[in-house]
């Protein structure tokens, strides 16, 4: 099995995909279990807002862009999640214990931006979120935040 550690900066607690199920050019999917431990539950609620949905996709794409690095043996780096044309919740909270599977797909690649369409559904199949969402991708991320800072 892949270690999606080689593929995101995010370190536990907001790590919060746990593994790859599968992946090709055309798609990649991981899966995550909603816990009390996950940075975002809120007892409150019984789970974690769906909101949260856009970071648990743009988790998963950075996985998939790491690998398309791999794929054209360039040195894997860190994206940059720039914007949400849509997103979508059927409900308002993923519940405590639930799998969410977790797929994006790229469709639009152009350089170093690349727009993606997304879902992430229970463990059952029925659709829990729809989004559409763009990341960046710089070729020198150290840079790119520097001339970020105000």
């Amino acid at each position: 099995m892949t270690d999606i550690s080689a593929y995101l900066p995010h370190r536990p607690p907001m790590r919060l995909v746990e593994r790859l199920v599968s992946e090709s050019p055309q798609t990649t999917v991981t899966e995550a279990r909603v816990t009390e431990d996950n940075v975002f539950y809120d007892p409150a609620l019984g789970g974690v807002p769906s909101w949260v949905g856009l970071e648990y996709l743009a988790q998963t794409a950075a996985v998939w862009l790491g690998l398309d690095c791999q794929r054209h043996n360039r040195p894997v780096q860190p994206a940059f999640l720039v914007s949400s044309r849509s997103f979508d919740a059927e409900q308002p909270v993923f519940a405590l214990g639930e799998t969410l599977r977790i797929s994006v797909i790229p469709n639009l690649i152009d350089g170093p931006l690349v727009a993606f369409s997304g879902h992430i559904h229970d463990h059952q199949g029925a659709l829990l979120v729809e989004a559409m969402f763009s990341a960046f991708q710089p070729q020198d991320p150290e840079a790119y935040l520097k001339a970020s800072e105000p």
